[in-house]
């Protein structure tokens, strides 16, 4: 993120009280997922991957436990890049351009937890995709 994205969006409308409506709340919500998207490459790019692996499955015609997988495995990885934007923008927040060595560290683990869930949803897409694609390997295991 460049310096001005860190400070958030320049004609923001202040909101202070609760939200009035449901349509407002998901309004909201809406909104934080188009912010993601925006700001976010490597979002963008989790975006694309599972778009790539929905096709893929659609097109070899994966079953219904399978699909159950891949969209776990999706969901995990998208939400894995939510908390790790939202500890990124509270940790800007609180220490802005200075350096502390525990905005570090909850820096370091949500990236790291995004890791670790795309490790996940790439092993589950091995173990889905690999009779399709890799079929001698079926002997090994």
């Amino acid at each position: 993120m460049d310096s001005q994205n860190k400070k958030g969006p320049q004609s923001v409308k202040e909101q202070i009280d609760k939200n009035a409506t449901f349509m407002q709340s998901l309004g909201h919500a809406v909104e934080g997922i188009g912010q993601l998207l925006i700001r976010e490459r490597n979002m963008r790019f989790h975006f694309l991957a599972a778009l790539m692996v929905i096709s893929v499955g659609i097109w070899r015609h994966i079953g219904r436990a399978d699909w159950l997988w891949i969209v776990v495995a999706i969901f995990i990885v998208v939400m894995a890049e939510f908390v790790n934007t939202m500890v990124e923008a509270i940790v800007d927040l609180v220490v802005g351009d200075e350096f502390h060595p525990l905005a570090k560290i909850a820096k370091d683990v949500a990236a790291g937890a995004v890791v670790f869930a795309v490790v996940f949803a790439i092993a589950i897409g091995f173990l889905i995709f690999q009779p399709y694609f890799f079929p001698s390997l079926n002997n090994i295991y």
